[in-house]
């Protein structure tokens, strides 16, 4: 059995999160999770949800043909915020932190026959 006495959570997060390791997924740092959302106009039936939040995008899940997380303007519901803390360490980066040449090399990788001028 591990004994939860041999962590304390600031450093179980930074190792999760990579914040002292290299800071490869740094940006992870900037999420929220945030264990009662209500969006910005709920219905009168709408209750609060878990979500992982960066910026204005939201982490969901995809159940089609390519399975995984991806960031959308609505989020899905992570349930309890360990949940969401297993999905956020499961997420890619968040586009918004993607610059135009990256997207651009994206693009020549995805359409290697068009002119690219």
């Amino acid at each position: 059995m591990i004994d939860p006495s041999l962590f304390t959570l600031d450093r179980l997060l930074a190792t999760l999160l990579d914040d002292r390791h290299g800071n490869r997924d740094r940006w992870r740092k900037f999420t929220e999770i945030v264990p009662h959302y209500m969006p910005p106009h709920p219905s009168s039936d709408t209750l609060p949800k878990c979500v992982v939040r960066f910026g204005n995008s939201f982490l969901r899940y995809s159940h089609g043909p390519r399975q995984g997380f991806f960031w959308d303007a609505y989020g899905d519901d992570m349930q309890t915020p360990e949940l969401a803390l297993v999905a956020l360490l499961q997420a890619p980066v968040p586009p918004s932190l993607i610059d135009a040449e990256q997207w651009r090399r994206w693009w020549i990788l995805e359409h290697p026959a068009e002119d690219h001028e």
